[in-house]
């Protein structure tokens, strides 16, 4: 090592802790003073406003600047759109990814990333932790599906790619993930491991396209997947902690030399089989340049020691710790020396997003089926019931706090003459049988009927509305796939691809004659293929 920079130094950089609360915890300051801390990852906990997230985040680096360290901290967030964000709720949302894959449309991604990085840029974010090139080729998968731009490999590698330009082209670090790919999984890694056994040929001709043209196009990093590939790795390690993924298959064949970064080391797939200490020595020998901990300090200060223990006792080489603080270095160097490219006023942004917002929902919201049973005009709606079940589960890299109001606020939006009746599941059938609730639903202008992966006993509620109440409409507000447990009931069906406001909006608009140009990006069955679009004719 050099004389100049300690070892703790370089350790320091070679992590990314997060914290809870919207100020900075003394004690993750003093992880920023005295153990050199270099990155930081903010979630949806950290952020409420423009004016705080800027406060924070200027807070953060003048404590690295303070502290003596030459170059700013690079600031991290997921900030993939859709389901996934963590920018100030007032900031208006953008699609994700299986609603822009929906569009066909791959400048759409780029231009949804640029003004993803300029809004990430003027509150003092300067890394993205997206785009995510997984491909979902699995509709059983419980922690990518809408979150990946499709199930095409060369799709997801086109509009992955231009997300990749559209924020390094606005000076945001691009970080793509989950290498070498979490697609064809039916396990949450943040609950469990998963394994994907699939012969080398498969991965190289699916999983790894993406990847490999991210790496053509000069992506800045790349998150390791807590996976187990045995056709790569033969000895069931999860590709975070393994030398023949990251440094045999990523950096030697596929020649990736940006920065390795792996997901967060709390996840049970790794917390709970190696742990955390163990996990961030193991990921750093295996070719991981920067280890996470995002959550708790005892487990970050655990992973820090064990690093300086490896080093001390040989097992981790001061030549790796070298290697990994030089392109932790090289990066800070290309993305953050300069002034942001953002120089609009917030303001500006905000109007900004918030037309893209109206310009792409309506590209992406796919009729799957039409119904000439429904009010012909908004205006006409003076009543409307909201069916929702209670018991969805929230995806994990979402976060807490997903609800479904937002449908009754779209309801107001686009029907601005209706009364609501929202009907909760299971609440609804423990208080009316099922001939009430129809004749109670009939009473009503317009029926909308949410789907977000729900139990098997909500789909049989789901399916005789639909069949018995024909001014219905099925709002998948998730996974297109759950259109197969939908029997061939009369009634209107639209793919949203996501439970958020602005497709609610828009799905509801489409109803009354509003543009739905999206098309399904995946292959459902026969009956729904990919590319699908339910003609206009009923």
């Amino acid at each position: 090592m050099d004389d100049t920079t300690s070892l703790s130094e370089k350790i320091g950089q070679l992590l990314m802790f997060g914290f809870d609360g919207l100020v900075v915890p003394e004690s993750f300051a003093d992880l920023i003073q005295n153990h050199h801390l270099g990155n930081v990852i903010l979630f949806s906990r950290n952020v409420a406003s423009y004016d705080q997230c800027s406060a924070l985040t200027t807070t953060l680096q003048r404590l690295a600047h303070e502290s003596g360290q030459p170059y700013p901290l690079i600031i991290a967030a997921d900030q993939e759109n859709g389901v996934v964000r963590r920018l100030p709720s007032d900031v208006p949302g953008l699609p994700g990814n299986m609603a822009l894959g929906a569009t066909h449309q791959p400048d759409n991604a780029r231009q949804s990333a640029a003004i993803t990085a300029d809004l990430l840029n003027r509150v003092g974010i300067n890394m993205n932790l997206a785009p995510v090139l997984d491909v979902n080729n699995n509709p059983a998968n419980p922690v990518i599906g809408v979150r990946s731009f499709g199930d095409l490999a060369e799709v997801v590698a086109e509009f992955g790619a231009a997300f990749v330009d559209g924020l390094q082209s606005h000076g945001v670090i691009a970080c793509g993930k989950h290498f070498p790919g979490h697609g064809d999984t039916e396990v949450d890694s943040h609950r469990d491991l998963p394994v994907i056994r699939h012969a080398r040929d498969r991965l190289d001709h699916l999983e790894l396209v993406p990847f490999k043209t991210a790496i053509r196009r000069q992506i800045d990093a790349i998150m390791t997947a807590h996976v187990v590939f045995p056709a790569v790795e033969p000895n069931f390690v999860p590709a975070t902690l393994s030398y023949r993924v990251l440094t045999g298959l990523l950096r030697h064949e596929l020649g990736f030399s940006g920065l390795i970064i792996t997901d967060c080391l709390e996840m049970n797939a790794i917390s709970e089989t190696v742990g955390v200490g163990r996990g961030a020595v193991e990921a750093l020998k295996a070719g991981a340049d920067m280890v996470m901990v995002s959550h708790r300090i005892d487990r970050q200060l655990t992973a820090l020691y064990a690093i300086r223990e490896a080093v001390a006792s040989g097992e981790l080489s001061q030549s790796r710790i070298d290697d990994a603080y030089q392109r932790v270095l090289q990066l800070k160097q290309k993305r953050l020396r300069g002034q942001p490219t953002a120089h609009r006023p917030w303001p500006i942004l905000i109007q900004e997003a918030a037309h893209l917002q109206e310009v792409l929902a309506p590209q992406a919201i796919t009729w799957l089926r039409h119904a000439s049973t429904l009010p012909t005009h908004a205006e006409e709606v003076k009543s409307v019931a909201v069916l929702i079940d209670d018991r969805t589960p929230t995806m994990t890299a979402a976060g807490p706090g997903a609800t479904n109001s937002f449908l009754t606020e779209a309801v107001h939006v686009v029907m601005p003459n209706a009364t609501v009746s929202e009907y909760h599941f299971p609440d609804t059938q423990n208080r009316l049988s099922f001939e009430t609730l129809v004749s109670q639903l009939q009473s009503h202008d317009l029926v909308l009927i949410t789907v977000n992966g729900p139990s098997n006993d909500y789909w049989a509620i789901v399916n005789r509305v639909a069949t018995e109440v024909p001014h219905s409409v099925v709002l998948l507000l998730r996974s297109p796939y759950d259109v197969v447990h939908l029997a061939d009931a009369p009634c209107a069906v639209l793919a949203l691809y996501e439970n958020t406001s602005w497709m609610a909006v828009a799905s509801l608009r489409a109803l009354f004659g509003g543009t739905a140009h999206g098309r399904l990006p995946v292959y459902v069955n026969e009956q729904y293929p990919r590319g699908f679009r339910a003609p206009l004719s009923v």
